[in-house]
Protein backbone atom coordinates (compact mmCIF):
# COMPACT_ATOMS: atom_id res chain seq x y z
CA UNK A 1 0.00 0.00 0.00
CA UNK A 2 1.47 3.29 -0.96
CA UNK A 3 0.95 6.13 1.58
CA UNK A 4 0.65 9.51 0.08
CA UNK A 5 1.97 12.73 2.03
CA UNK A 6 -2.35 13.87 2.35
CA UNK A 7 -2.70 10.57 4.27
CA UNK A 8 0.22 10.23 6.52
CA UNK A 9 -0.29 11.30 9.96
CA UNK A 10 1.91 11.74 12.66
CA UNK A 11 2.18 9.55 16.60
CA UNK A 12 1.15 12.87 18.08
CA UNK A 13 -2.15 12.99 15.63
CA UNK A 14 -2.46 9.35 15.94
CA UNK A 15 -3.44 9.45 19.74
CA UNK A 16 -5.92 12.15 19.58
CA UNK A 17 -7.20 10.09 16.54
CA UNK A 18 -7.55 7.45 19.38
CA UNK A 19 -8.89 9.52 21.60
CA UNK A 20 -11.58 11.08 19.47
CA UNK A 21 -12.80 7.35 18.36
CA UNK A 22 -13.24 5.90 21.84
CA UNK A 23 -14.97 9.21 22.81
CA UNK A 24 -19.19 9.03 21.99
CA UNK A 25 -22.51 8.94 23.45
CA UNK A 26 -21.83 6.40 25.98
CA UNK A 27 -20.22 9.70 27.91
CA UNK A 28 -23.51 10.76 29.33
CA UNK A 29 -24.82 7.45 30.33
CA UNK A 30 -22.21 5.20 31.93
CA UNK A 31 -22.54 6.79 35.35
CA UNK A 32 -26.23 5.62 35.55
CA UNK A 33 -24.96 1.91 34.02
CA UNK A 34 -21.84 2.00 36.41
CA UNK A 35 -24.01 2.88 39.67
CA UNK A 36 -26.46 -0.10 39.02
CA UNK A 37 -24.01 -2.67 38.54
CA UNK A 38 -21.10 -1.54 40.90
CA UNK A 39 -22.75 1.12 43.32
CA UNK A 40 -19.96 3.46 44.56
CA UNK A 41 -17.36 1.26 42.88
CA UNK A 42 -18.53 1.78 39.51
CA UNK A 43 -15.45 4.40 39.11
CA UNK A 44 -13.35 1.34 39.15
CA UNK A 45 -14.85 -0.71 36.97
CA UNK A 46 -14.21 1.91 34.11
CA UNK A 47 -10.41 2.29 35.38
CA UNK A 48 -11.04 -2.21 34.83
CA UNK A 49 -12.02 -1.40 31.81
CA UNK A 50 -9.43 0.77 30.41
CA UNK A 51 -6.97 -1.68 31.40
CA UNK A 52 -8.75 -4.36 29.64
CA UNK A 53 -8.74 -1.97 26.33
CA UNK A 54 -5.11 -1.93 26.50
CA UNK A 55 -4.56 -5.25 26.39
CA UNK A 56 -6.57 -5.42 23.07
CA UNK A 57 -4.79 -2.63 21.67
CA UNK A 58 -1.37 -4.48 22.34
CA UNK A 59 -2.52 -7.26 20.57
CA UNK A 60 -4.36 -4.94 17.43
CA UNK A 61 -0.35 -3.57 17.54
CA UNK A 62 0.42 -7.04 17.49
CA UNK A 63 -1.23 -7.76 14.43
CA UNK A 64 -0.83 -4.37 12.64
CA UNK A 65 3.21 -4.58 13.21
CA UNK A 66 3.67 -7.40 10.90
CA UNK A 67 2.07 -5.54 8.33
CA UNK A 68 3.42 -1.94 8.66
CA UNK A 69 2.18 -1.22 4.99
CA UNK A 70 -1.71 -2.80 4.91
CA UNK A 71 -4.41 -1.92 6.56
CA UNK A 72 -6.97 -4.64 7.86
CA UNK A 73 -8.46 -4.99 3.83
CA UNK A 74 -5.16 -5.67 1.92
CA UNK A 75 -3.32 -7.91 5.13
CA UNK A 76 -6.25 -10.30 5.47
CA UNK A 77 -5.65 -11.68 2.19
CA UNK A 78 -2.05 -12.23 3.23
CA UNK A 79 -3.14 -14.56 6.49
CA UNK A 80 -6.44 -16.45 5.76
CA UNK A 81 -6.44 -16.51 1.63
CA UNK A 82 -8.01 -13.91 -1.11
CA UNK A 83 -11.45 -15.03 -0.59
CA UNK A 84 -11.77 -15.65 2.97
CA UNK A 85 -10.07 -12.41 3.23
CA UNK A 86 -12.42 -10.29 0.86
CA UNK A 87 -15.04 -11.89 3.16
CA UNK A 88 -13.69 -10.68 6.78
CA UNK A 89 -12.94 -7.44 5.00
CA UNK A 90 -16.61 -6.87 4.22
CA UNK A 91 -17.73 -8.34 7.50
CA UNK A 92 -15.71 -5.33 8.69
CA UNK A 93 -17.52 -3.06 6.94
CA UNK A 94 -20.16 -4.24 8.39
CA UNK A 95 -19.17 -3.73 11.45
CA UNK A 96 -18.13 -0.39 11.28
CA UNK A 97 -21.13 1.14 9.56
CA UNK A 98 -23.29 -0.75 12.25
CA UNK A 99 -21.96 0.99 14.78
CA UNK A 100 -21.39 4.49 13.39
CA UNK A 101 -25.70 3.82 12.58
CA UNK A 102 -26.30 2.99 16.30
CA UNK A 103 -24.17 5.75 17.58
CA UNK A 104 -25.86 8.31 15.38
CA UNK A 105 -29.06 6.91 16.23
CA UNK A 106 -28.77 6.99 20.30
CA UNK A 107 -26.77 10.69 19.57
CA UNK A 108 -30.22 11.51 18.19
CA UNK A 109 -32.02 10.56 21.15
CA UNK A 110 -30.10 12.51 23.14
CA UNK A 111 -30.23 15.62 21.16
CA UNK A 112 -33.72 15.74 20.95
CA UNK A 113 -34.65 14.96 23.90
CA UNK A 114 -32.56 17.57 25.98
CA UNK A 115 -32.19 20.45 22.95
CA UNK A 116 -34.39 19.84 20.36
CA UNK A 117 -37.84 18.31 20.96
CA UNK A 118 -39.66 19.50 18.14
CA UNK A 119 -36.93 19.01 15.61
CA UNK A 120 -38.03 15.85 13.57
CA UNK A 121 -35.70 12.64 14.51
CA UNK A 122 -34.86 13.05 10.49
CA UNK A 123 -34.23 15.99 10.23
CA UNK A 124 -31.37 15.92 12.84
CA UNK A 125 -29.86 12.58 11.53
CA UNK A 126 -29.56 14.11 7.96
CA UNK A 127 -27.69 17.35 9.51
CA UNK A 128 -25.16 15.25 11.33
CA UNK A 129 -24.22 13.20 8.30
CA UNK A 130 -24.11 15.84 6.48
CA UNK A 131 -21.29 17.66 9.02
CA UNK A 132 -19.61 14.31 9.13
CA UNK A 133 -19.99 13.97 5.15
CA UNK A 134 -18.23 17.01 5.03
CA UNK A 135 -15.20 16.08 6.89
CA UNK A 136 -15.18 11.85 5.83
CA UNK A 137 -14.55 13.14 2.19
CA UNK A 138 -11.02 15.14 2.99
CA UNK A 139 -7.73 13.72 3.30
CA UNK A 140 -6.49 11.49 6.50
CA UNK A 141 -4.43 14.42 7.71
CA UNK A 142 -7.21 17.14 7.44
CA UNK A 143 -9.54 14.72 9.60
CA UNK A 144 -6.23 13.87 11.76
CA UNK A 145 -5.62 17.91 12.36
CA UNK A 146 -9.39 18.59 13.49
CA UNK A 147 -9.34 15.23 15.69
CA UNK A 148 -6.10 17.14 17.05
CA UNK A 149 -8.26 20.54 17.98
CA UNK A 150 -11.72 19.14 18.74
CA UNK A 151 -9.57 16.79 21.63
CA UNK A 152 -9.28 20.02 23.64
CA UNK A 153 -12.57 20.59 23.92
CA UNK A 154 -12.60 17.57 26.68
CA UNK A 155 -10.87 19.56 29.23
CA UNK A 156 -13.91 22.46 28.44
CA UNK A 157 -16.29 19.39 29.36
CA UNK A 158 -14.02 18.44 32.48
CA UNK A 159 -13.51 22.29 34.21
CA UNK A 160 -17.61 22.17 33.20
CA UNK A 161 -18.20 19.10 35.44
CA UNK A 162 -16.09 20.30 38.44
CA UNK A 163 -19.08 22.71 38.91
CA UNK A 164 -20.87 20.05 40.47
CA UNK A 165 -18.14 19.48 43.17
CA UNK A 166 -20.08 22.65 44.98
CA UNK A 167 -22.54 19.63 45.86
CA UNK A 168 -20.51 16.76 46.06
CA UNK A 169 -21.08 14.00 49.20
CA UNK A 170 -18.14 11.50 49.19
CA UNK A 171 -19.93 9.55 51.40
CA UNK A 172 -22.40 8.49 48.13
CA UNK A 173 -19.76 6.10 47.70
CA UNK A 174 -19.71 4.20 50.76
CA UNK A 175 -18.54 1.23 51.31
CA UNK A 176 -16.74 1.46 47.85
CA UNK A 177 -17.26 -2.58 47.64
CA UNK A 178 -21.01 -2.54 48.19
CA UNK A 179 -21.78 -4.32 45.34
CA UNK A 180 -19.16 -7.14 45.95
CA UNK A 181 -15.96 -6.86 44.01
CA UNK A 182 -17.21 -9.79 41.24
CA UNK A 183 -19.92 -7.21 40.60
CA UNK A 184 -17.48 -4.70 40.00
CA UNK A 185 -15.24 -6.59 38.13
CA UNK A 186 -18.46 -7.81 35.49
CA UNK A 187 -19.49 -4.20 35.73
CA UNK A 188 -16.13 -3.43 33.79
CA UNK A 189 -18.37 -5.34 30.63
CA UNK A 190 -20.86 -2.29 30.56
CA UNK A 191 -18.10 0.11 30.48
CA UNK A 192 -15.84 -1.37 27.58
CA UNK A 193 -18.70 -0.81 25.25
CA UNK A 194 -18.67 3.07 25.52
CA UNK A 195 -14.52 2.80 25.10
CA UNK A 196 -14.55 1.20 21.65
CA UNK A 197 -13.08 3.09 18.34
CA UNK A 198 -9.96 1.79 19.29
CA UNK A 199 -10.15 -0.63 16.40
CA UNK A 200 -8.83 2.62 14.27
CA UNK A 201 -5.85 1.25 14.49
CA UNK A 202 -6.41 -1.73 11.93
CA UNK A 203 -7.04 0.80 9.21
CA UNK A 204 -5.19 3.92 9.74
CA UNK A 205 -1.68 2.07 11.01
CA UNK A 206 0.20 2.41 8.18
CA UNK A 207 -0.65 5.49 7.36
CA UNK A 208 1.06 6.71 10.67
CA UNK A 209 5.08 8.08 10.64
CA UNK A 210 7.51 6.54 12.83
CA UNK A 211 8.40 3.15 13.98
CA UNK A 212 5.94 0.65 15.57
CA UNK A 213 6.58 1.28 19.09
CA UNK A 214 5.81 4.93 18.78
CA UNK A 215 2.61 4.45 17.19
CA UNK A 216 2.02 1.60 20.33
CA UNK A 217 2.64 4.25 22.85
CA UNK A 218 0.45 6.39 20.85
CA UNK A 219 -2.57 4.93 20.99
CA UNK A 220 -1.81 3.45 24.31
CA UNK A 221 -1.84 7.33 25.78
CA UNK A 222 -4.99 8.11 23.85
CA UNK A 223 -6.32 5.25 25.67
CA UNK A 224 -5.03 6.14 28.95
CA UNK A 225 -6.47 10.08 29.00
CA UNK A 226 -9.80 8.77 27.43
CA UNK A 227 -9.81 6.23 30.28
CA UNK A 228 -9.31 8.63 32.81
CA UNK A 229 -11.83 11.18 31.38
CA UNK A 230 -14.38 8.71 31.60
CA UNK A 231 -13.90 7.55 35.40
CA UNK A 232 -13.70 11.51 36.21
CA UNK A 233 -16.96 11.49 34.76
CA UNK A 234 -18.65 8.62 36.56
CA UNK A 235 -17.19 9.36 40.19
CA UNK A 236 -18.18 12.95 39.66
CA UNK A 237 -21.69 11.97 39.05
CA UNK A 238 -21.23 8.89 41.71
CA UNK A 239 -20.24 11.98 44.72
CA UNK A 240 -23.24 14.52 43.41
CA UNK A 241 -26.31 12.04 43.18
CA UNK A 242 -27.11 9.76 46.06
CA UNK A 243 -27.93 5.89 45.36
CA UNK A 244 -31.47 6.48 45.46
CA UNK A 245 -31.72 9.48 42.68
CA UNK A 246 -28.97 7.60 40.67
CA UNK A 247 -31.61 5.20 39.14
CA UNK A 248 -33.93 7.77 38.12
CA UNK A 249 -30.93 10.03 36.30
CA UNK A 250 -30.27 8.30 32.71
CA UNK A 251 -27.95 11.21 32.13
CA UNK A 252 -26.43 12.40 34.96
CA UNK A 253 -23.47 14.92 33.30
CA UNK A 254 -26.60 16.87 32.13
CA UNK A 255 -28.87 16.53 34.72
CA UNK A 256 -25.96 17.78 37.08
CA UNK A 257 -25.26 20.99 35.29
CA UNK A 258 -28.89 21.90 34.00
CA UNK A 259 -28.89 23.29 38.24
CA UNK A 260 -25.92 25.75 37.22
CA UNK A 261 -26.66 29.40 36.44
CA UNK A 262 -24.99 32.53 36.06
CA UNK A 263 -25.75 36.11 35.43
CA UNK A 264 -24.27 35.80 32.00
CA UNK A 265 -24.91 32.10 31.36
CA UNK A 266 -27.89 30.80 32.83
CA UNK A 267 -27.99 27.29 30.85
CA UNK A 268 -24.69 25.35 31.47
CA UNK A 269 -25.88 22.16 30.78
CA UNK A 270 -26.48 23.28 27.04
CA UNK A 271 -23.05 24.64 26.92
CA UNK A 272 -22.07 21.33 28.02
CA UNK A 273 -24.18 19.20 24.95
CA UNK A 274 -22.76 21.57 22.78
CA UNK A 275 -19.68 20.81 23.25
CA UNK A 276 -20.71 16.63 23.35
CA UNK A 277 -22.22 17.37 20.18
CA UNK A 278 -18.96 18.05 18.44
CA UNK A 279 -17.08 15.28 20.22
CA UNK A 280 -19.50 12.77 19.30
CA UNK A 281 -19.62 13.88 15.23
CA UNK A 282 -15.85 13.40 15.50
CA UNK A 283 -16.02 9.82 16.47
CA UNK A 284 -18.93 9.17 13.93
CA UNK A 285 -16.59 10.30 11.31
CA UNK A 286 -14.02 7.75 12.74
CA UNK A 287 -16.37 4.83 12.06
CA UNK A 288 -17.27 6.49 8.90
CA UNK A 289 -13.98 7.13 7.92
CA UNK A 290 -12.90 3.28 8.47
CA UNK A 291 -15.87 1.89 6.18
CA UNK A 292 -15.61 4.07 3.36
CA UNK A 293 -12.10 3.26 3.63
CA UNK A 294 -12.70 -0.21 3.22
CA UNK A 295 -15.18 0.21 0.34
CA UNK A 296 -12.85 2.69 -1.49
CA UNK A 297 -10.28 -0.33 -1.51
CA UNK A 298 -12.63 -2.85 -3.32
CA UNK A 299 -14.63 -0.86 -5.24
CA UNK A 300 -12.98 2.65 -6.18
CA UNK A 301 -9.42 1.95 -6.53
CA UNK A 302 -8.98 3.30 -3.15
CA UNK A 303 -10.62 6.39 -3.07
CA UNK A 304 -12.42 6.42 -0.50
CA UNK A 305 -14.33 9.47 -0.76
CA UNK A 306 -16.37 7.99 -3.38
CA UNK A 307 -18.12 5.58 -1.21
CA UNK A 308 -19.32 8.64 1.77
CA UNK A 309 -22.51 8.96 -0.23
CA UNK A 310 -23.95 5.42 -0.55
CA UNK A 311 -22.38 4.93 3.12
CA UNK A 312 -24.07 7.50 4.54
CA UNK A 313 -27.14 6.70 3.06
CA UNK A 314 -26.51 2.85 4.97
CA UNK A 315 -25.71 4.58 7.96
CA UNK A 316 -29.09 7.21 7.93
CA UNK A 317 -30.92 4.10 7.43
CA UNK A 318 -30.05 2.20 10.46
CA UNK A 319 -30.22 5.05 12.78
CA UNK A 320 -33.70 5.64 11.14
CA UNK A 321 -34.88 2.02 12.40
CA UNK A 322 -33.60 2.15 15.93
CA UNK A 323 -36.08 5.06 17.06
CA UNK A 324 -38.01 2.22 18.59
CA UNK A 325 -36.41 1.82 21.93
CA UNK A 326 -36.61 -2.22 21.63
CA UNK A 327 -34.86 -1.67 18.14
CA UNK A 328 -31.75 0.02 20.24
CA UNK A 329 -31.46 -2.41 22.69
CA UNK A 330 -31.26 -4.97 20.14
CA UNK A 331 -28.70 -2.62 18.49
CA UNK A 332 -26.47 -2.60 21.56
CA UNK A 333 -27.00 -6.63 22.04
CA UNK A 334 -25.64 -7.14 18.23
CA UNK A 335 -22.46 -4.23 19.07
CA UNK A 336 -21.48 -6.04 21.97
CA UNK A 337 -20.89 -9.16 19.96
CA UNK A 338 -19.67 -7.62 17.16
CA UNK A 339 -17.34 -5.93 19.37
CA UNK A 340 -15.93 -9.35 20.90
CA UNK A 341 -15.75 -10.61 17.76
CA UNK A 342 -14.35 -8.00 15.01
CA UNK A 343 -11.89 -6.33 18.23
CA UNK A 344 -11.07 -8.96 20.09
CA UNK A 345 -11.67 -12.33 18.91
CA UNK A 346 -10.49 -12.25 15.09
CA UNK A 347 -7.59 -10.34 15.59
CA UNK A 348 -6.18 -12.51 18.40
CA UNK A 349 -7.05 -15.66 15.72
CA UNK A 350 -5.49 -13.57 13.14
CA UNK A 351 -2.36 -12.52 15.25
CA UNK A 352 -1.76 -16.56 15.73
CA UNK A 353 -1.96 -17.69 12.20
CA UNK A 354 0.39 -14.98 11.05
CA UNK A 355 3.04 -16.68 13.20
CA UNK A 356 1.95 -19.71 12.23
CA UNK A 357 2.11 -19.08 8.81
CA UNK A 358 5.64 -17.47 9.26
CA UNK A 359 6.99 -20.41 11.32
CA UNK A 360 5.39 -22.54 8.14
CA UNK A 361 7.25 -20.77 5.98
CA UNK A 362 10.52 -21.03 7.53
CA UNK A 363 10.24 -24.64 7.88
CA UNK A 364 9.57 -25.01 4.24
CA UNK A 365 12.50 -22.55 3.11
Amino acid sequence: MMTSAQNSITQGQLMFFVIQSQVGVGILTLPHKMQAAAKGGGWISTLIAGFAVQVVILILWGLCRRFPSDNIYTFLPKITGKVIGNLLGFAYIGYFLFTAGTILGLFADVVGKWVLQSTPRWALLILTLLTCCYLVIEPLRVIARLFVISSFTIVVMVLLSLFGYAHANFTYLLPITEAGWWNIIKAANEALFPLVGYEVLLVIFPFVEGKSKGKLKAASLGNMLITLFYTFEVFTSLVIFSPAIMPAVSEPSIFMLKGFSFQIIQRIDLIFLSIWIFIVTTAIVSWLYMATTGLGHFFHHDRHKKAVFYSAVIVFMLALISQDPSITDFYNQIIKISHYTFAIVLPLILLIFSYLSKKRRALVR
